[in-house]
């Protein structure tokens, strides 16, 4: 059975199960989505399914990985978001499917899944690292983060330089509220045919 681990206007960050498999094999699948992930190559469903299993396994042992992200709880799968043990520390990273690019989805997935790091699992710092040409992503970043404009460690990685962002707890309770505001404005454009009934 599915757990939800939290939701905000029918957006939920959920475990995983094999109905994603499909959903994150055509993720993985689409060039667009895969430009500035690690060397830019797409993968198979064969590498979603050992994916979705070591997310799973994070999810059970301690409480948190990248989590599932659904329109209600038995929603299909629309992207992933959350955390993973990286080099410099608890990476925050993000993904979803094309079609949902630019809706208010993702934008209700980081800030329910960075305030389940902050509030519930005690997180101090989080971190994003993002590839300099990923301008989508970056400007996700500095609007939710309300930066006038992007700022951060530049670093040269094997896959070329990327802007390393770090996130406290306190900065995230600093601009909450203003997304919290920000969101419940979204909610108002999200169409309601999209959403399924949460179980």
């Amino acid at each position: 059975m599915r757990r939800s681990f939290s939701q905000l206007h029918n957006v939920h960050i959920r475990s995983w199960d094999n109905q994603d498999i499909e959903g994150y094999a055509d993720l993985l699948a689409d060039p667009e989505a895969m430009k500035f992930i690690s060397a830019g190559t797409t993968r198979g469903r064969d590498a979603a399914a050992n994916e979705i299993s070591v997310f799973t396994k994070e999810l059970i042992d301690q409480d948190w990985s990248r989590w599932a992200v659904s329109l209600g709880v038995e929603g299909s799968f629309i992207g992933y978001a959350g955390f993973a043990k990286k080099e410099f520390g608890i990476n925050f990273g993000n993904r979803f499917l094309r079609k949902y690019w630019g809706t208010p989805y993702p934008f209700i997935a980081i800030h329910l899944a960075l305030e389940y790091g902050f509030q519930r699992l005690g997180f101090e710092q989080v971190y994003t690292l993002t590839n300099i040409h990923h301008h989508r992503a970056l400007e996700m970043n500095r609007a939710f983060l309300h930066m006038p404009a992007v700022a951060g460690e530049v670093i040269d990685t094997a896959y070329g330089p990327h802007i390393k962002i770090d996130l406290t707890r306190e900065r995230f309770q600093e601009i909450r509220l203003a997304n919290l505001e920000r969101i419940t404005r979204f909610s108002r454009r999200m169409k309601k045919p999209e959403h399924t009934k949460s179980a």
